[in-house]
Parts: C-alpha cells; structure tokens; sequence
C-alpha cells in the first residue's frame, strides 16, 4: 500500500511525506521542533470548528486518541464566513508541509498564536480523516504501524525499476538519516551518490548485547577493547572553527555544551565527524552522576556558569 502511494507522488511531495508515513516531521538536520502540546492543539481545533475546549478534552477522556478526537470535532464543524470559504478549497500534501514549517519555525512573544493560527487553518480546511492524521502528526504519533523497516522496503519497492533494493536504500538512510531524501534518489535511481556529509547527523551506531566476551569474540574475530565511560553520547561535526553537536537522539545541542565545541576546535582536521560520550567530571577528578550530565544537554540559559559547576569531558572512540 505505501510503496503504491509514493510511487504517484511527485518529488517535492515525496521529500516529506515518507517521513510522515513514519509519524515524523522533519530530518535530525533540519533542527527543527514543532512544539505542539495538547493546549495548542485543541485550541486551534476549538477556533477551526466552534467547539469549546472543555468538549474536546470530554471526547479525548472517551477516546484517549487526539487523532479521533480532531476526526469527531471536524465532523461536528459549524462553518462560518471564511471558514465556509475554506472549506471548499481542497488540501494538499505540500499545504500541511508549508504549515507545518511554518509552526516549527516559529519563535519569540507570538510563537504560541502563531503555531495556533496555522493549525486552525488546516483544521478548517480538513475533512475528518484529514484533521485525524492532522493532528497525529502534530505531536508525532500517526498509530499506523509504518517503521524505518516497513518505509525501507516499500521505497525499495516503489522504485525497483530504478534499480533500489532494500540493501541499498538501508544503507543510504544510515549515511543520511533523511528517509526523505533516500526516497527522492532511489526514484532517480542515484542512492550510490548519497553519502556522509558534515551537519547532517548519521544514525548513532549502538552496541548489541553478547551471550559472553567468548562468543562475542568468535563472531566478529579480533576486537579493540576501551573503557566505557558513563557519560551522554555526542557526534561532532566540524568544517574549519564551525562545529555542530548532536545528541544520542541526534538533537542539536550545539548551544549547551560550549566547552565541548572550544576541544572539537582544537582537532587539527579541517573537516571531521567524531564520535564519543561527554563525561561530567567532578572536583576529585572521578566521573559525576549521568543526571548532571542531563542538567548541562537540556540548558538553554546561562549555560557557562553550568559549565563551570559541571565541566564535561570528551573522551572519543570513533572517526
């Protein structure tokens, strides 16, 4: 079914709605957030359609589901005026995508009004199917059971006549980790061109569980063993005296970790991604506990006064 679906779409359509199928928005390197809570989003269905707040969350307590909820009220919609107008013009993949940008992009004193307003008109130009998935996708929850793994194949099967196959579009979305963008190439049939590429976070590489160091040894051969310190991860991009951070979860958290960006500078490289863990380090020189680390990855305000109660260390074990 969706191998179908993308395969009649054109190429701007297809850039974001892969990413929707699997209930996200935008690519890690995009940084972008939407920032919708249940608040922002009730109110603008409660503006889109003439129904009171206090109903909604009534419907979402029989429901537990936002998505039927939007699907009901859009359902019960009284269209007034303008929204009467709107209702009759037909919505397109490219007009939730413009939208939704719109409300990611969103920042200062009128943010909230702003994220509200552009939800109200896509709610008000809905039909209760739309407005379901409208509103899962606002807070990134579509409940369709499409994954990275179900979104692989169907790309590789939607454009097999451009020589994609499942091998080659898996290793294409870990060079790139924009299923977007995999899906645009493997219908011009060049995913060999898709490679790495500063500010572009890759996938993280985890490490799996073994039966027994014995074991482990046997399936891989020979093996370079380090510490392991308890620290967050970090995968650093740097090109000249630029440097990017991104998190385990592949979020930029450039801003928080000034300490971090001045030792990525002093890399001799001009261009480089690394990958490593960033360690708070205490007064005795021993390792703090992982929720310090927490505090410095999610600050936002004076962060280099935090920086000097928890300093962070970087130890790295990849290139």
């Amino acid at each position: 079914l969706v191998a179908a679906f993308l395969s009649g779409l054109d190429e701007p359509e297809l850039s974001v709605t892969c990413s929707y199928v699997m209930g996200t928005l935008f690519a890690p390197s995009e940084n972008l957030v939407m920032g919708v809570g249940p608040s922002i989003l009730y109110e603008a269905l409660s503006k889109a359609c003439g129904c009171s707040t206090g109903q909604i969350t009534e419907m979402l307590r029989a429901t537990g589901d936002p998505g039927l909820v939007a699907a009901g009220v859009v359902e019960k919609r009284r269209p007034l005026g303008f929204a009467a107008f709107l209702e009759s013009q037909p919505l397109s993949i490219s007009d939730v995508s413009e939208r939704f940008l719109a409300v990611a992009r969103a920042s200062g004193k009128k943010s909230q009004d702003i994220r509200i307003k552009n939800l109200q008109y896509l709610f008000s130009l809905a039909g209760p199917l739309e407005a379901r998935y409208i509103a899962r996708l606002a807070i990134e929850d579509m409940r369709i059971g499409i994954g990275e793994g179900g979104m692989r194949d169907a790309i590789a099967l939607a454009f097999s006549g451009s020589g994609a196959d499942a091998e080659k579009v898996e290793q294409a979305y870990n060079l790139t980790n924009d299923i977007g963008l995999v899906a645009v190439n493997a219908r011009r049939g060049t995913l060999e061109q898709l490679s790495v590429k500063i500010d572009r976070p890759i996938k993280m590489m985890l490490a799996q569980l073994g039966e027994s160091i014995p074991s482990a040894l046997g399936e891989i051969g020979s093996a370079a063993i380090e510490w392991k310190y308890d620290g967050a991860r970090v995968q650093i991009h740097k090109e000249g005296d630029h440097v990017a951070i991104f998190s385990r979860r592949l979020e930029n958290v450039t801003a928080s970790l000034p300490e971090i960006v001045r030792a990525a500078r002093e890399i001799r490289a001009k261009s480089a991604i690394l990958d490593g863990e960033a360690v708070a380090i205490g007064n005795d020189g021993r390792p703090m506990a992982f929720q310090d680390i927490l505090k410095r990855f999610r600050r936002k305000y004076n962060v280099e006064k935090l920086a000097e109660r928890i300093p962070l260390r970087l130890f790295l074990f990849d290139l």
